[in-house]
């Protein structure tokens, strides 16, 4: 990365995250990586424009930087049309971790209806799940989530499991 780049105003670098350039985007996303919590909020404005590139450099800072500032946006982003913005932002979702679990839950229980969103929520919380990152009353919270993906039925169905364990988050607070 070039030394100077580092020095660039945070609302430059974002705006580099759009080039057309691939190198441009890479080393303006490197550098807002860098600089961190500070980068945070202009990260997320960024996916409030309509730049595919953007939203794909934004989600990936997010995800490496792994503020839960970010983590409404993250899950958001699980509904990009775009797949990679969708994997990347579930990636960043599993990175922050056990902070992720209950908006992601409620997001889950109102939007079961997504396909992208019931895609992205299982990749999270198997990640989480799967890979131990969680502690076993966490896990035992969310393995009839994981369980209601294999059954065959309504939206509605894992809707309502998910907001269940939503309720149990709540209750554990």
């Amino acid at each position: 990365m070039k030394q100077g780049i580092i020095n660039k105003p945070i609302e430059l670098l974002i705006r580099d995250l759009g080039d057309q350039d691939g190198m441009v985007r890479q080393r303006a996303r490197h550098a807002l990586t860098k600089i961190g919590e500070p980068a945070v909020d202009s990260l997320i404005s960024a996916f409030k424009g309509k730049n595919q590139p953007a939203h794909y450099e934004a989600a990936k800072a997010l995800s490496r930087i792994g503020s839960v500032k970010a983590i409404e946006t993250l899950i958001r982003a699980l509904d990009d049309e775009d797949f990679s913005v969708q994997w990347v932002a579930a990636e960043g979702l599993i990175a922050i971790g056990k902070s992720a679990i209950k908006p992601l839950l409620k997001a889950l229980a109102l939007h079961s209806d997504s396909n992208r969103m019931r895609a992205g929520a299982h990749h999270v919380l198997h990640d989480l799940v799967n890979r131990e990152l969680v502690d076993g009353r966490t896990r035992k919270i969310l393995m009839p989530v994981l369980e209601a993906y294999g059954l065959f039925g309504p939206d509605e169905y894992l809707s309502s499991v998910a907001d269940r364990a939503w309720s149990q988050f709540e209750a554990k607070e």
